[in-house]
């Protein structure tokens, strides 16, 4: 299990349309071990701990991160996921449900053509 300790500050906090919390972090510039630890952890799952104060001696858990547990089924999901796709970069030309129907038709169709009777 990899840890890595580094400072940093919080910068921002906010919550998301589905409920997660987002947290932007920033930090000094690191030395070049430091910088590819932290690379090498982008996009795993894990457990934050932050201290206002450097950590000697910590208690980390030995179990795996659990996965992220939510009460919305895959659709519901990807439905809140395409509301802040729509809502952050289409300039919203469009309502929100034409973008969704237009966006799923799409899908449905690129599926629908790899299909072998097609």
């Amino acid at each position: 299990m990899e840890t890595l300790q580094i400072p940093a500050t919080i910068e921002k906090v906010a919550t998301r349309v589905d409920n997660t919390i987002s947290i932007n972090l920033s930090t000094q510039e690191l030395p070049a071990e430091g910088a590819t630890a932290l690379f090498s952890l982008k996009g795993k799952l894990g457990w934050m701990l932050f201290s206002e104060n450097k950590m000697d001696e910590v208690d980390v858990p030995k179990e795996t991160a659990p996965e992220f547990k939510t009460d919305k089924s895959p659709s519901q999901r990807l439905r809140s996921v395409l509301y802040i796709y729509w809502n952050e970069c289409t300039g919203k030309k469009k309502t929100f449900d034409l973008f969704y129907k237009e966006w799923m038709e799409k899908k449905i169709d690129e599926i629908k053509d790899t299909l072998p009777n097609n």
